[in-house]
């Protein structure tokens, strides 16, 4: 029964993780429910904007164009509506001027569509272009199938194209312009605070003794802290290119708290690199092959107390993130980070001072714990203030 219970103990610490990161992530998911929903309702309007200016005002022959456009125009960034409604133009120009000269050529619709649609939807190799390299394909499809073809025409047809480009930017710029500051942040925050509790865990582990089992659940963790960094550095990018040419986004960086999400960026990867550094060192100390030196849980006190002054560094440095910490909470992160590089100081000069059988495990622990430290910001970068507190509680996932 004890076996049993022992076994089934890693399933439950993982039930137990989903459980609390399920609260953890619906503010997350409704944010982004609510940016998409916006997004959608904005790409509606401004394909009946430009179906009223297109087909209802300017009667145009082929007017469904100019909605067609004016909804693939609202992107998730103003930025990308401005480039991409740019690249659009430019390859419906080109598959609109092509698809008119070969039907002019060859004089036969079908034929022109054997020889234009190939050509235009090569577009789609070339890097630049993409995606919106179809949109030659589709446009010529257009110019070949309705209406009269001539180059008369074409001027329709760009017109049509250019009125729905510009009312799909200009609805995506002035309405409610899409900003993802918060979700950079809110990342961020997530992997530090992981990171935090990782480290108290190996503090943990150390006292009672490091276990082969356990080690391998923290090299897990680690995994899932790598992918947690990576995904912080794609939404950093997002918070980068949502402020180009956005009108909301200083409103809404000045009323949100916490630091630029590209400042903290780079201190979490360093921190997750760092950490999993760590669990290698531990993986190679418990491995059969190797059994490097490791302390006991008689002389691991140091070790341990090590790590939970970094996790708490960590987690002070989560909070500082989320703009939740104070200057009472500062004082405690330059305490953690000097009492972690004081002990850090002392433990490789005894490991220096004596003649360990294969010391290699210990120095590269120490080494990188250094790293670590070194990846942490120093204690006047962290939790300047307490005025840009926000009022919700931290969003804490307890491994």
């Amino acid at each position: 029964m004890i076996g049993l219970r022992s076994a089934l103990e890693p399933v439950r610490s993982g039930i137990d993780l989903v459980r609390a990161r399920i609260p953890a992530a619906r503010p997350a998911v409704r944010g982004h429910r609510s940016t998409m929903l916006a997004q959608s309702a904005k790409a509606a309007l401004a394909g009946i904007l430009a179906w009223l200016v297109a087909g209802w005002w300017l009667d145009s022959p082929l007017a469904v164009i100019a909605p067609w456009v004016a909804i693939v125009t609202v992107q998730t960034t103003v930025y990308r509506s401005v480039r991409d409604g740019l690249w659009q133009l430019g390859a419906m120009t080109i598959g609109t001027v092509l698809a008119t000269a070969v039907h002019v050529l060859v004089g036969n619709t079908l034929v022109a569509m054997c020889i234009v649609l190939p050509a235009t939807l090569a577009l789609t190799l070339w890097s630049r272009v993409g995606d919106q390299g179809v949109y030659s394909a589709t446009t010529a499809l257009f110019v070949l199938v309705y209406g009269a073809v001539s180059f008369g025409a074409v001027v329709d047809r760009l017109r049509e194209a250019a009125i729905g480009a510009a009312i799909g930017v200009a609805v995506n710029a002035v309405i409610l312009p899409p900003v993802y500051h918060r979700r950079g942040l809110d990342a961020a925050h997530a992997v530090s605070w992981e990171t935090g509790e990782l480290l108290a865990s190996i503090a943990d582990g150390l006292r009672s003794g490091v276990d082969r089992d356990a080690v391998l659940r923290w090299d897990e963790r680690g995994g899932e802290l790598t992918r947690m960094a990576d995904r912080t550095r794609d939404l950093s990018g997002w918070s980068s290119e949502s402020r180009r040419w956005n009108v909301r986004f200083e409103p809404v960086r000045r009323e949100s708290a916490g630091p630029d999400p590209e400042d903290v960026t780079g201190v979490v990867s360093r921190l997750v690199g760092s950490v999993n550094g760590l669990v290698r060192v531990l993986l190679e100390g418990t491995d059969e092959a190797y059994r490097s030196e490791l302390p006991d849980p008689e002389s691991a006190g140091p070790y341990a107390d090590l790590c939970d002054r970094l996790a708490q560094a960590c987690r002070t440095y989560s909070d500082h993130v989320a703009g939740r910490c104070t200057d009472e909470d500062r004082g405690g992160y330059a305490e953690a980070i000097g009492a972690a590089g004081s002990l850090s100081a002392e433990l490789q000069a005894d490991l220096d001072a004596r003649a360990a059988a294969d010391p290699s495990a210990l120095g590269m622990f120490l080494l990188e714990v250094k790293r670590l430290l070194v990846g942490l910001p120093a204690a006047d970068e962290v939790c300047p203030s307490a005025s840009g507190r926000l009022e919700a509680e931290p969003t804490r996932v307890d491994a």
